[in-house]
């Protein structure tokens, strides 16, 4: 596996802050992270900026929801945005993002992957040669002890990309 497979194309601090005018004449899709991408883990409620960057989003791309959490923790997001969802997605391995994709109707290249995480959201979009973005988790705190521990190895990519984004 390639090192660059870990790195995203770009970096945000919070899903809210990425200006999606930025990217409406390159892509058509978006497929998003659930867990302390768009709500902190555990969560049901999207706060008030993710709600009105998620309603921008959804008027000018497809978006769809991939996690590998189980449905029933998202279940309004599904019905208040309309959106289609992928749960137990098993990320990173591809199944998932091409299930997406189809959905969709979209090719690869017209597709951004939103994530928290390097070794699932970044990695499994990067597979499949997505435009990626990585964003901070929106907390940590809560997080399982298996992500605490890929949140350990992942920490040794997150200061590499901390300093490509200061040069």
């Amino acid at each position: 596996m390639h090192k660059k497979n870990f790195y995203p194309d770009e970096f945000y601090k919070k899903i809210e802050d990425i200006d999606l005018n930025k990217y409406k004449d390159k892509f058509k899709a978006i497929i998003i992270d659930h867990d302390n991408t768009i709500v902190k883990r555990g969560d049901l409620i999207l706060e008030k900026d993710v709600k009105n960057w998620l309603k921008e989003a959804n008027e000018n791309f497809k978006i769809g929801i991939i996690s590998n959490n189980r449905k029933n923790k998202f279940n309004s997001i599904e019905k208040d945005y309309n959106l289609p969802i992928i749960d137990k997605a098993l990320k990173p391995l591809p199944h998932s993002f091409k299930k997406m994709m189809k959905i969709l109707n979209v090719k690869n290249n017209e597709v951004i992957l939103i994530g928290d995480q390097i070794f699932t959201d970044i990695l499994g979009g990067n597979i499949l040669n997505l435009h990626t973005i990585l964003v901070e988790p929106r907390d940590k705190s809560k997080d399982s002890i298996l992500t605490k521990i890929q949140r350990f190895f992942e920490s040794f990519f997150w200061k590499k990309i901390k300093q490509l984004i200061m040069l």
